[in-house]
């Protein structure tokens, strides 16, 4: 099977099935993000089955939204084709015409070129999502930044960053809460260049933190439980110890 015969078969539920017949490009809207990070999840686990599911889940709504947009007389297959071929070929001269490149960063930084060019005029940072996560977003804007120079040379300067900032927030504990939330944002955008020049995404670095946590959690819970103990009326000492023990388990 081919992408021809998966379009034909969204065609056929568009036309046929209730729920496909009733969607619009905005009532789709939240799929996209919501099987792009599905889709990274199973990237994320390396389990191939996984990912050819969510990579299908993720084509199917592509398609769906074509054929939607096609219907509400916005584009077609071949309009949407045809612009992700041109794009394609224009911002890969080095591939596709003489332009000569010496590595991975002189195509990003001609890229980067070739997009200004486009832009005519707009923001610096037009085309980076709004509505991406911030740590996401916050890591996109400083690449963009980085591929016309305004960079540190090393890790050095973003980790001294990181800990000026620190220093910074530790002064407004408990004072403004308006100042507390504007400093540990720059906190946190710091560390997010730190992880940039340490060739880590931010947003999958915290993603990964989060599983790490919910699964240390709920072994101490079980732990709790097997010693017939309430989590809600330990102290805090008592769930370090719990804790540790999850902890040194999975070491």
């Amino acid at each position: 099977m081919d992408i021809k015969d998966l379009f034909k078969i969204v065609a056929r539920l568009r036309a046929e099935c209730p729920w496909d017949r009733k969607q619009t490009t905005k009532t789709i809207s939240h799929l996209y993000v919501e099987e792009a990070y599905e889709l990274a999840e199973a990237l994320d686990s390396g389990d191939p089955c996984r990912i050819e599911e969510e990579l299908g889940d993720l084509l199917y709504v592509v398609l769906m939204g074509i054929r939607i947009a096609t219907d509400e007389g916005m584009t077609d297959f071949g309009k949407v084709s045809e612009r992700a071929a041109e794009k394609l070929i224009r911002r890969h001269p080095h591939v596709f015409g003489d332009k000569v490149v010496e590595d991975e960063g002189k195509v990003l930084a001609n890229w980067e070129k070739i997009k200004e060019k486009e832009k005519q005029g707009k923001g610096f940072f037009e085309g980076i999502p709004k509505t991406l996560p911030a740590l996401s977003r916050a890591q996109m804007m400083q690449e963009r930044a980085a591929r016309v120079g305004f960079d540190w040379p090393s890790t050095h300067g973003p980790l001294e960053k990181v800990r000026e900032e620190t220093e910074e927030l530790t002064e407004h504990i408990g004072g403004d809460k308006d100042e507390l939330e504007h400093e540990l944002g720059d906190l946190l955008f710091a560390v997010v260049n730190l992880a940039r020049h340490t060739d880590v995404r931010a947003e999958q670095a915290l993603a990964r933190s989060n599983r790490k946590f919910a699964r240390r959690f709920e072994q101490v819970r079980r732990l709790a439980k097997e010693r017939g103990l309430d989590l809600e009326e330990m102290d805090i000492e008592g769930l370090d110890k719990l804790w540790d023990e999850v902890k040194e388990s999975e070491e």
